[in-house]
């Protein structure tokens, strides 16, 4: 959105990446890049896969320590480039001449039960390993690609801590989870979550669990893969190979005598029509979908070709999230609100119900907004951790009839916003930017295809 300048007194600015290939000094130690070389000095004293292995090993602990989601690791040319995405923003961390004596590749194809060499015909290859990192068990999914330049690889930095997070730390505000706490609590009827790759949908599944999980209900999930494991729930994994399909594993769920039901994500109508059915006798199912917001799950269904009375007597209600950058304490600026004039711009294209009520919390008295400036504590980001925004939607008649009349999803969003049973991800967002946990260009560019 070109009208949120990067004016602190008038207007909000997006991010300020980190120049490309100067990767700030690590708070309290050496960065990769002069570790990097710390290690090249060593060259020709130790052998080149030991040199690797400490190179791999160095890599991780940084990512760890760095909050990295992913680790992207490049050929460039001549060159060896890696990358973290640290709160969902890619981060140069190492751009230096490749080292042929040190077959960094190698080894951590070797550490996912990959062939230490590439092979020579492309094949999906994907594995994972477990490295004990600052005392504890850090797991690491490893996918291959091949390019002209060579193998990239990306590790997957899955940290078992991040996933262990209470209902109460995910960031919902205390009107929505005082509901959501009291809707996976219904004895029957199936709850939606929708979000982006990497939004935190699982987190907030498992948190759910947490929740409920007691010696007097049979809780039971199918996931693919297994990402963190719950004590008291029954986990399984899906294995397409043996024939442990999506469909098959609600079909022998079901025969276990389940009080609630996880399912990972429903894919197909098959799958979805079993959840929606397994919801209307009896049972409480929370699962995922992949669509953009919390109302266009139904249109999602409805392409999937499940009857729209089915959906209209079996779902609870819905929930899209996105993680937003926190803005960092040690250096946010205080920011003014953007004038009356830029904010009609910006909600000229909305629903007016909608816009009117976006305009109405934007310009309301009382806002701490804040505006990111830069420092070593954040990397000279302005952003430090991130939070989740949601949007829950809830089931009422109007939107029932809006579902049975198979009406499209603008309809029903419009039913939902002003019946009050829908707040949508951008005003969540503008809650927290008022309240100075993130700014508005944050929460902006992260809802942009929303709005």
């Amino acid at each position: 959105m070109a009208f949120w300048g990067n004016k602190p007194e008038e207007q909000l600015p997006g991010g300020q990446p980190h120049p490309p290939g100067q990767p700030p000094a690590q708070p309290g130690g050496l960065s990769i890049e002069e570790s990097y070389q710390e290690l090249l000095k060593t060259k020709g004293r130790a052998p080149g896969i030991d040199l690797a292995i400490k190179l791999s090993d160095m890599i991780l602990e940084h990512a760890v320590q760095e909050r990295a989601s992913d680790v992207h690791i490049e050929n460039q040319g001549a060159n060896l480039r890696v990358r973290f995405r640290v709160d969902g923003i890619l981060q140069d961390m190492l751009h230096a001449p490749k080292n042929a004596d040190i077959p960094l590749t190698q080894r951590i194809r070797v550490l996912a039960g990959f062939d230490p060499e590439p092979p020579t015909s492309f094949r999906n290859e994907e594995g994972r390993f477990q490295k004990m990192i600052a005392g504890r068990a850090i797991q690491v999914r490893v996918s291959s690609f091949p390019t002209v330049n060579g193998e990239k690889l990306v590790l997957r930095v899955l940290d078992r801590q991040q996933l262990g997070l209470d209902l109460d730390q995910l960031g919902l505000d205390q009107e929505s989870l005082v509901i959501i706490k009291k809707l996976i609590r219904n004895p029957y009827g199936i709850f939606f979550i929708t979000g982006s790759t990497g939004s935190g949908k699982t987190t907030s599944l498992y948190a759910m669990l947490k929740n409920i999980n007691t010696a007097m209900i049979n809780i039971i999930s199918l996931e693919d893969p297994v990402e963190y494991r719950l004590e008291g729930v029954n986990q399984a994994q899906i294995n397409a190979k043996t024939g442990f399909t999506w469909a098959e594993g609600l079909r022998t769920i079901l025969r276990q005598d389940p009080d609630v039901i996880m399912v990972g994500e429903i894919r197909d109508y098959e799958s979805a029509e079993i959840s929606l059915r397994s919801a209307l006798t009896g049972h409480l199912l929370f699962t995922t979908i992949h669509t953009i917001s919390a109302p266009s799950i139904i249109e999602r269904l409805f392409e999937m070709g499940v009857p729209p009375f089915l959906i209209a007597s079996s779902m609870l209600g819905a929930m899209s999230q996105r993680l937003v950058r926190k803005v960092c304490p040690q250096c946010a600026q205080k920011a003014a609100p953007p004038s009356e004039a830029v904010v009609s711009e910006f909600v000229k294209n909305m629903d007016p119900v909608e816009g009117n009520m976006i305009k109405e919390l934007i310009l309301k008295p009382g806002a701490d907004y804040k505006v990111e400036k830069g420092c070593a504590a954040c990397r000279n980001t302005g952003y430090l951790g991130r939070i989740g925004i949601f949007e829950l939607m809830l089931m009422n008649e109007e939107i029932r009839k809006q579902v049975l009349d198979h009406n499209p999803t603008d309809m029903i969003r419009r039913t939902a916003v002003q019946t009050g049973k829908l707040r949508t991800l951008l005003m969540d967002g503008i809650g927290k930017a008022r309240s100075g946990v993130t700014t508005l260009s944050e929460v902006i560019r992260v809802t942009a295809t929303m709005v």
